[in-house]
C-alpha cells in the first residue's frame, strides 16, 4: 500500500511540475523569450552512510561510528523551487553501502535509494529581499529503497557467509539539514546531513527486538542552479500574431 501510495505522489509531482512550466511557456510577455526552465538546481553530492541498529557499536563515538561502521556513498539531487529560492520540491537517488562489525558478525550492505522531499531555505524565508551566498536548509520527506547484505558468522571453525536480497523495496522516512554557499549565480557548494527511519529491521541481516535500523547520510556537493533557460526568441511577434489573416485590398473601380 505504501509503495503504490508513494508511486502515484512521484508521478502526480513529475506531471504536475512539467505541465506548470509548460502552461508558463505559452504566456505572451511583450518581447521576452518563453522560458523553458527556471528556479531548477541539480546537485551532486559524495559522503558517507552510517549505520545504526542491532549490531552497532559506535554510536555515541563519532570518530569510530565513521571509520568503522559507515560505508561510501553518493547522490544526485534536483529541486524545483515553487516559491522564490525559498521552498522546492526535490527528488533524489542515493547508492552507496553500510557497514558493521559486532563481535563475530560482520556485514556489508548495498542500498540504493529514491525519494521526494520538500526543503525550505531559512535565511531566504527571512531575507526574501537581500541577496544573500550562505544559507541554512531544512528537508523531510519519503522514498523507498533495495539493499543487499552479505553477512559473515566467525564462531569456532569455519566462516559461515549468508546472502540475503530484499525480496521488495523498503519504505524509508527522513528528514535532514544543510548548509550552502554559492560561488556566483549559478555554483554553489554544499554539505548535508540526514537521518534515514527504514521501516525493517533486516539492513544487517540480524533481527533482534523488532527494532528497525537506521542509517544516517553525510555529505558535500556541488550545486548548479538554473536561473533561467530560454528558447529561441519570437521574431516579429504582431505579424505572426495576425498571419491567420487575409487583407485584400479593394477592386478597383472600371474607367468610364
Amino acid at each position: 500500500m505504501k509503495t503504490k501510495i508513494f508511486r502515484i505522489a512521484l508521478s502526480n509531482l513529475i506531471v504536475g511540475i512539467f505541465i506548470s512550466t509548460s502552461c508558463y511557456t505559452q504566456k505572451w510577455g511583450g518581447d521576452s523569450h518563453p522560458v523553458i526552465l527556471t528556479k531548477w538546481s541539480v546537485n551532486i553530492n559524495g559522503g558517507l552512510a552510517s549505520y545504526f541498529g542491532d549490531l552497532s557499536l559506535s554510536d555515541a563515538d563519532i570518530s569510530a561510528k565513521l571509520n568503522q561502521e559507515s560505508g561510501l556513498a553518493m547522490s544526485i539531487i534536483i529541486s524545483k523551487y515553487i516559491f522564490r529560492e525559498t521552498i522546492g520540491i526535490s527528488g533524489q537517488v542515493i547508492t552507496g553501502n553500510l557497514e558493521g562489525n559486532n563481535g563475530d558478525i560482520s556485514f556489508t550492505t548495498k542500498m540504493f535509494e529514491y525519494n521526494i522531499h520538500a526543503r525550505i531555505d531559512f535565511v531566504d524565508l527571512f531575507m526574501l529581499d537581500t541577496y544573500h551566498a550562505f544559507g541554512v536548509v531544512g528537508y523531510a520527506g519519503a522514498g523507498q529503497f533495495y539493499y543487499s547484505t552479505t553477512k559473515v558468522v566467525m564462531n569456532e571453525g569455519p566462516y559461515k557467509n549468508f546472502e540475503q536480497d530484499a525480496a521488495k523495496p523498503e519504505f524509508v522516512y527522513f528528514f535532514g539539514g544543510g548548509i550552502y554557499y554559492k560561488l556566483n549565480s549559478n555554483f554553489g557548494v554544499t554539505a548535508d546531513l540526514a537521518l534515514r527511519r527504514c521501516q525493517t529491521d533486516r539492513l544487517d541481516d540480524y533481527v533482534k527486538n523488532n527494532d528497525y535500523d537506521f542509517y544516517t547520510y553525510i555529505s558535500v556537493g556541488v550545486s548548479y542552479y538554473i536561473n533561467t533557460f530560454k528558447g529561441g526568441p519570437l521574431r516579429n511577434k504582431s505579424r505572426l500574431a495576425n498571419s491567420s489573416f487575409l487583407f485584400k485590398t479593394p477592386a478597383s473601380t472600371a474607367l468610364r
